[in-house]
């Protein structure tokens, strides 16, 4: 059984969570300011933030973009500035290949709830957890519910859409945050 889905896992399936759990394990900082939890990890591994090596795509330049780390040229570096702020990224369902559409993704993301809501209590203990995309909106109150420690933090009521991460919105919310604290 992967512990990064649930389900039952190939070698192969097993190798590449090994690997990406890895690469996530060498930038996670020693304490967690924010943690943005996406609902499944990228199909394609360099869209994943913590495996670029030359340049970043997909969402992991949408949120070094969003957050203003600059990682033209400069991924190491990036992915390090990214720690010294206390920044990690995770996600509900830790391999994408799980997620499926419709009915099925949704039943894969409420299964894995519980399980990650233990990580986050246990494992990242974050000062402020947001949440991104949409296909998490449904599960806002077993976060609000799930005494973690960390201040939730929405975007009008909901997930912060990946497309929607420019004109400051992430930065503001991430001060807004920190002077409450």
């Amino acid at each position: 059984m992967c512990d990064g889905c649930g389900q039952a896992a190939s070698a192969e399936h097993m190798a590449r969570r090994l690997k990406r759990l890895q690469d996530m394990t060498r930038y996670r900082p020693i304490h967690v300011q924010a943690l943005f939890l996406g609902a499944a990890s990228p199909v394609k591994a360099e869209d994943y933030l913590y495996s670029a090596r030359d340049a970043f795509r997909g969402e992991g330049a949408i949120l070094l973009q969003a957050l203003h780390i600059e990682d033209t040229g400069r991924s190491l570096e990036a992915l390090a500035d990214f720690q010294r702020r206390g920044y990690l990224l995770a996600h509900l369902l830790e391999c994408s290949d799980t997620l499926g559409a419709g009915e099925v993704g949704r039943e894969a993301l409420a299964r894995r709830i519980p399980a990650t809501l233990t990580r986050i209590r246990r494992s990242f203990k974050p000062k402020r957890l947001l949440l991104l995309g949409r296909e998490l909106a449904e599960f806002i109150p077993q976060f609000m519910a799930a005494n973690l420690d960390a201040a939730l933090i929405l975007h009008n009521g909901k997930p912060f859409e990946w497309n929607e991460l420019g004109d400051n919105v992430l930065t503001k919310e991430l001060a807004a945050t920190a002077s409450a604290l």
